[in-house]
């Protein structure tokens, strides 16, 4: 069977004309240029409209949904899910960095159709290639929260990312994660993942997540509530972090910037990240308190060294320049 037969691409996108030009360039460039690839547009008001009729000619299979209104990308990428028609799908984003080079094992393992998971991005330290499944991965200390938090980061049997998946998933479209409903499902029933030899997708920086670092480590914690296993839950929680320590530190650090550029906020989020975390992480609380009613000194020397050092922080979190400030 020719690999269109296996994998469907989702390609996602608002308003970033140029980008997806590039992306639609390095896919058509790509082993991958015969699988059948839908652009769902979120009703981009950009050159979003002339670049897919362009490219429609020189793909073999390319079709495009524009929405009549922008429906928020966690619901696009859900409807990307809802949507593929494939054994596998691949939902991708339209501003992300691609290589191509050697992809062969990933290209066999899509024609054989045995795992549930295909690994090709993500920040995935440590991940061995080869076969594995969520549970060893998790077992052997790999932040595998953090990896697929990174929507492109996996490949996923189409069939898996059921009704069920999908309406809570819809539930959780206000949150940050809503695909982690699904892959909270693949960790409960041990789903087989194939970890790639080369990594496929990298995230090209600021993925657009609005407003600042704290609601980013709100966002992801309530994130994290769709996890059953309150130890499994407070884990991924700290997976944002390289260690818990660094996760502590993370908490300051977001409060401190917090406090200086959004006050009028500061506290509703405080209790909202407090209310998402577990057992002892719920101590957080009178340390956010202690540092959010720390003198502004003091919480400008704590932000300049984050945004300086970016210690512990997010990657995927917008940090402002300190010269911003208001």
């Amino acid at each position: 069977m020719a690999l269109s037969e296996h994998l469907q691409i989702q390609l996602i996108t608002f308003n970033r004309a140029a980008a997806l030009e590039h992306t639609l360039g390095c896919l058509h460039a790509s082993p991958f240029a015969g699988c059948a690839v839908r652009i769902l547009d979120n009703c981009s008001d950009d050159d979003t409209p002339a670049v897919c009729a362009r490219w429609r000619k020189r793909f073999a299979d390319l079709e495009v949904i524009r929405h009549r209104r922008n429906i928020g990308g966690n619901a696009n990428l859900l409807r990307a899910a809802e949507l593929s028609e494939g054994t596998y799908t691949w939902i991708l984003a339209d501003d992300d960095y691609y290589d191509f080079e050697d992809c062969d094992d990933v290209l066999r393992e899509l024609q054989a159709g045995e795992v549930d998971l295909i690994c090709v991005g993500g920040a995935r330290e440590g991940w061995e290639p080869g076969r594995s499944s969520v549970q060893a991965l998790s077992a052997a200390g790999r932040r595998f929260w953090w990896t697929v938090a990174f929507l492109p980061s996996m490949i996923f049997r189409t069939e898996l990312f059921d009704s069920r998946a999908l309406s809570e998933g819809y539930r959780l479209a206000d949150d940050l994660f809503p695909h982690f409903a699904f892959y909270r499902r693949q960790a409960e029933r041990d789903a087989s993942v194939h970890v790639s030899r080369r990594v496929l997708v990298l995230r090209a920086g600021d993925p657009g997540v609005p407003s600042s670092p704290l609601y980013w480590l709100r966002g992801w914690a309530r994130s994290c509530g769709v996890i059953a296993s309150p130890q499994q839950r407070r884990q991924a929680i700290y997976e944002i972090a390289q260690t818990p320590a660094a996760w502590w530190r993370l908490v300051v650090a977001t409060v401190a910037i917090e406090r200086l550029y959004h006050p009028e906020r500061v506290w509703r989020l405080v209790l909202e990240l407090s209310a998402a975390l577990v057992g002892r992480q719920r101590a957080a609380l009178p340390l956010a308190v202690v540092t959010a009613l720390a003198p502004l000194p003091v919480l400008r020397r704590v932000a300049g060294y984050a945004l300086r050092s970016r210690g512990g922080a997010p990657e995927l979190s917008p940090f402002p320049s300190l010269e911003e400030r208001p």
